[in-house]
């Protein structure tokens, strides 16, 4: 537990500037009235301590009362109190706590950092891990549901979930030439595995256990694995606007269907219903026309094969398909599970991510349908930024993960079309972090703020919550 100074300190005074301003609570902040003494606060401290950015708590602000600065009733105590509940919490978790004099009143700020995944999920004893654990969404603390709860029990203790065998495996579902194919590309790459009997490189592969099908050896080695898991597909819908509605015939989609079949297979057919259901555009190349595909195949490919090699295929998750959603702007990729270890969006394609699906994986690489180099996801960033595109959108949700690419393309100099001065000053009519701005309209902070941001700030037309400090972490930019 540490008391700091210095720039901690400031650190917390601009915290509460900021939310002064913005007068709402985030994923990453709560705020407590205590002017009658110490609130319960043991959901937040589950909630901020079971996401990897963890969060911050502001004692001494006034939801009710539109965020006013009330003060603590007695800052010590509220201290030793806040540490009796963290104490409370299995594991028990440490918070770094500041105690704050703001406008002449003393507030106390708490930030919980967020736990490893091997130690979640955080809760307080009394409560047991079901009905004691939380996430957070929005500003709200959520219970932890069966799928999220699993999703930490199968990390810790290693399940291995694409090597389970389903109660109606058998070994007539394979399809002996794709089984055949993969034995003969095994055996010529692998030199391990040349010299052994072709069942036991099944079984080496994860392929098969026990001499029965697995979850992943269906998935890559057999023509209709829906047979053992009906949901294991993906379902595709085309729309004709910017969200899901009905024409005036009472029509919502405009092409819908269940892609079923191996994961090679689902794949193709996907790619299939994407074509069908985009434009492509005719470019001269010197003296060669070419058709160019609204998005670029290879992009929308890995969002499609990421989604089918890495979803969570856990026993609460097996019953949900894939799903892909073609917008008139957009096309959206989902799938159930989050990134696997609780890492964040930023290591995506820059970090040694542990992989969820080892033997699926394994087996789809041999196959030539993905590659196990972690390329995936810099490939789609690259594709999308030759193609002209904005940035693909990468979100990480409640034990969903999304892929939203836009066709929406870049103009001269990099500049999005559809981003202008007049819209940033209409999105920042509510303080925004550069962070906000950028996710909002697919483009990098460093972008937003050298060509938009720092630009109106010097003109007058955007002011800073902390004028004092313009690179704080909490820095908000809103209209003036």
């Amino acid at each position: 537990m540490s008391h700091g100074e210095g720039i901690v300190m400031s650190e917390s005074e601009d915290l509460i500037k900021s939310v002064l301003l913005r007068k709402c609570e985030t994923p990453n902040l709560e705020v407590k009235a205590a002017l009658n003494g110490t609130p319960k606060v043991y959901d937040t401290l589950s909630s901020f301590s079971n996401q990897i950015d963890g969060g911050d708590i502001v004692f001494g602000i006034d939801e009710k009362s539109g965020f006013s600065v009330t003060g603590v009733y007695d800052a010590q105590k509220l201290q030793k109190d806040l540490v009796k509940q963290c104490k409370e919490m299995q594991p028990e978790i440490s918070p770094s706590i500041e105690v704050v004099t703001f406008d002449g009143k003393t507030l106390v700020v708490a930030h919980v950092g967020g736990m490893p995944m091997g130690m979640r999920p955080v809760y307080r004893k009394t409560a047991g891990i079901t009905r004691g654990s939380f996430v957070r969404s929005g500003d709200q603390d959520i219970h932890m549901n069966a799928a999220e709860l699993y999703e930490i029990e199968a990390f810790k203790n290693g399940y291995r979930d694409d090597q389970s065998v389903p109660s109606l495996s058998d070994n007539s579902m394979l399809d002996p030439d794709m089984t055949e194919d993969l034995i003969h590309r095994a055996k010529g790459e692998r030199p391990h595995l040349a010299k052994r009997p072709d069942s036991e490189v099944l079984r080496l592969l994860g392929a098969v256990r026990d001499e029965k099908p697995t979850l992943a050896g269906l998935m890559t080695l057999s023509d209709y694995p829906q047979q053992a898991y009906p949901n294991l597909c993906v379902t595709a819908i085309a729309v004709a606007g910017t969200h899901i509605s009905q024409d005036e015939l009472g029509n919502r989609f405009l092409d819908n269907k269940t892609i079923e079949g191996s994961i090679a297979q689902m794949i193709e057919e996907t790619m299939l219903f994407v074509r069908r259901n985009t434009r492509t555009k005719s470019v001269i190349k010197g003296a060669v026309r070419e058709n160019v595909p609204e998005y670029p195949e290879s992009a929308v490919r890995e969002i499609v094969t990421n989604a089918l090699m890495h979803r969570d295929y856990g026993p609460y998750s097996n019953g949900t398909p894939v799903r892909v959603v073609i917008y008139s702007d957009r096309i959206e990729c989902s799938n159930p599970g989050g990134i696997y270890g609780g890492q964040s969006i930023e290591d995506l394609g820059r970090a040694n991510i542990q992989t969820r699906n080892p033997a699926l994986v394994s087996l789809l690489e041999i196959q030539g349908v993905a590659e196990n180099r972690h390329s995936g996801i810099p490939v789609i960033r690259d594709e999308m930024k030759k193609a002209g595109l904005r940035p693909p959108i990468f979100r990480d949700e409640r034990g969903s993960f999304s892929v939203t690419l836009y066709n929406e393309p870049l103009a001269s100099q990099n500049r999005p079309q559809s981003l202008s001065e007049e819209v940033i000053l209409d999105f920042c009519s509510a303080p925004r972090s550069r962070q906000e701005i950028a996710e909002r309209f697919g483009v990098t902070t460093a972008y937003v703020a050298r060509v938009y941001l720092n630009p109106l700030v010097q003109r007058g037309l955007l002011a800073l919550t902390i004028p004092d400090k313009p690179q704080s972490k909490n820095q908000r930019f809103y209209r003036v």
